[in-house]
């Protein structure tokens, strides 16, 4: 009984796309040996994408060079690896990969949509990930940060990708959820980007700007921009330990106050923190005089998963044959807790009535903090 071994399945993944013209192709993609699955995904060459084989056009033949060889047969391909026969299946990017997204999200909307995401750590790499399995097409990614080891019990990648700019793993990440989605990186911070490079990216109604990077002054001026472009904004932010967090959206044409107006010094109700540059190691002699900002990844994602619910409203406003999870019923400021329990969280989570409460009253008002210019008209 435990001697019994589960054979390779010999098949081949191949895109419905590679099949629309009749002529000799490569194949690139992923080879699992251990299950005997051929995964083709383009016949152009990608980054980390392997040269499988070829595809030869009706009545061509072959060698591959010891490569996967496929031969066309009427609406589909025969293939063969080193003597066997492989079976074939065949696949619509959109299709297959959104399927189980039907009826909720639908892929021919989300793939117009657009995220320019500010901040590519714990939250933004979640965001980013999350978009991208919903079918969002396009994304910015700002971040001037590298991975290193402090960001891996938070952040979806790992520790094989140490080292590497974050906004480049996220680039990568996304790719491999939708190959054909338009990704551009930019290793800076968002006060760097050129009005040029908005101008480019931003289509108004479809974009969304989403602050991810735990910092008051950078949401501010991410808001302002967005309101410059028509686009709507959305900030996930966090207070000490993420014990608790804040989540805030402004949409053009609403006559809302914008970030900088309504807690651009934070008001009374936000205990929010801001990121900082100190890394902390176990070995190190004061680490009590150190400031650093802990927090574990279940309490971050957490917040995170309902201002990506938020994302999804705020980008589908307009679709009639969606339905809002979230946007009728939460505020323009929405306070989360993962605590209210002020021996975890001190004094300020007393203001919550009980674990994981989701606040549904806090009203936010017009300030002098941008003197009236988040007033955006159409």
């Amino acid at each position: 009984m435990f001697a019994f071994k589960v054979g390779k399945k010999l098949k081949v993944f191949l895109p419905f796309s590679v099949l629309e013209k009749d002529e000799t192709v490569c194949l690139y993609g992923y080879y699992k040996k251990d299950s005997g699955i051929f995964n083709v995904v383009s016949t152009e060459k990608g980054r980390n994408l392997r040269y499988l084989g070829k595809l030869y056009a009706s009545g061509e033949h072959g060698d591959a060079g010891g490569r996967l060889c496929g031969y066309r047969t009427g609406d589909t391909a025969e293939f063969y690896y080193k003597g066997q026969k492989y079976e074939t299946e065949t696949y619509s990017l959109y299709l297959n990969i959104f399927s189980r997204n039907k009826g909720i999200l639908e892929s021919d909307v989300m793939r117009a949509k657009r995220a320019v995401i500010l901040g590519c750590g714990s939250v933004g790499s979640l965001v980013a990930l999350e978009l991208a399995r919903s079918g969002v097409g396009h994304f910015m990614l700002v971040d001037t940060d590298v991975l290193e080891y402090h960001n891996i019990c938070r952040h979806q990648c790992g520790i094989s990708e140490v080292g590497e700019y974050k906004v480049d793993l996220i680039e990568k990440r996304v790719h491999n959820i939708n190959p054909a989605a338009h990704v551009v990186a930019y290793r800076n911070v968002v006060e760097h980007i050129s009005q040029e490079q908005f101008a480019e990216f931003c289509v108004p109604g479809d974009t969304l700007f989403i602050g991810c990077a735990d910092n008051r002054a950078a949401d501010v001026y991410a808001n302002r921009i967005a309101a410059a472009f028509g686009c709507a904004f959305l900030s996930i932010g966090f207070w000490e330990r993420a014990l608790a967090g804040e989540i805030f959206y402004w949409l053009p044409g609403e006559n809302m106050p914008c970030c900088g107006c309504a807690l651009g010094d934070g008001g009374g109700l936000s205990g929010r923190v801001s990121a900082n540059n100190h890394h902390v190691y176990s070995n190190e002699v004061n680490i009590e005089k150190l400031k650093f900002e802990p927090g574990i990844s279940v309490d971050i994602n957490f917040i995170t998963c309902i201002g990506i619910k938020l994302a999804l409203d705020i980008l589908n406003r307009g679709n009639g044959s969606y339905i809002p999870r979230l946007l009728n019923n939460l505020q323009q400021y929405t306070l989360v807790c993962n605590t209210s329990d002020p021996a975890i969280g001190g004094e300020m989570v007393e203001i919550f009535s009980y674990p994981l409460q989701v606040t549904t009253s806090l009203v936010v008002h017009f300030g002098k903090g941008c003197g009236g210019k988040c007033r955006y008209e159409e």
